[in-house]
């Protein structure tokens, strides 16, 4: 699924996120964090007149209501994280770059203030994220940002994690099932390559063995 999601006159701090909570099953699970990365990105967004995201993660009410009340910001989501499944299941992980290349075909170059990444590098082989980073880098404008996570350890991922922002500085991260990937670590200079000409802005090294990032297009 899909969408694009446009919002009016962004509103101070607050965030709607509280009121499009729902009810989860038992069998989900849910684990909060702080982030000392997203404010630098709410930050830099925040000094542009109707800023415009691409979120590759699956549509969160919670988070299209946020971004949108704190940054009057146009929305457009693709959800990536069903092509890795869809590919993962068919036991076709190569494919998986066809189906993003798709998806992006139809988004012109310099269209996005910022890019929202979440986790999904974590469940791609190295070719389909260089491949990946190289058409996000493109697409971003001038002075725009790129937020996402990083692993940094070799381990098998089972479960897929929906990243649901609480506000400014704190998300919730809710578990879900998945295809088994193996994780293909990415350190400091790999993504410095990768992401080139965008440059690490902020870095923080989590306790989960993961790498909180924000990169940056220079302004000229």
């Amino acid at each position: 699924m899909s969408g694009l999601f446009h919002w009016g006159a962004r509103k101070g701090g607050g965030s709607s996120a509280a009121s499009a909570a729902t009810i989860q099953p038992p069998s989900v699970q849910e684990t909060f964090a702080s982030s000392k990365v997203l404010p630098k990105f709410l930050s830099t967004l925040s000094h542009k007149t109707a800023p415009v995201l691409l979120d590759l993660g699956p549509v969160v009410g919670a988070n299209v209501a946020f971004f949108g009340d704190r940054l009057a910001c146009k929305i457009q989501i693709l959800d990536f994280y069903t092509d890795v499944e869809a590919c993962g299941k068919k036991g076709e992980p190569a494919a998986t770059w066809r189906a993003f290349d798709k998806r992006l075909s139809s988004l012109a170059a310099e269209s996005f203030d910022g890019i929202l990444c979440w986790d999904v590098f974590d469940y791609l082989d190295r070719t389909t994220a260089q491949a990946l980073a190289a058409r996000l880098a493109a697409l971003l404008r001038p002075g725009g940002v790129l937020y996402g996570f990083f692993g940094t350890t070799p381990v098998d991922l089972t479960s897929y994690t929906r990243f649901i922002v609480e506000d400014a500085a704190t998300y919730k991260q809710r578990s879900s099932p998945a295809t088994l990937v193996r994780r293909t670590p990415l350190v400091n200079r790999d993504l410095t390559r990768m992401f080139d000409p965008l440059t690490v802005a902020e870095s923080v090294l989590l306790k989960t063995c993961t790498r909180e990032t924000l990169f940056r297009k220079a302004t000229t």
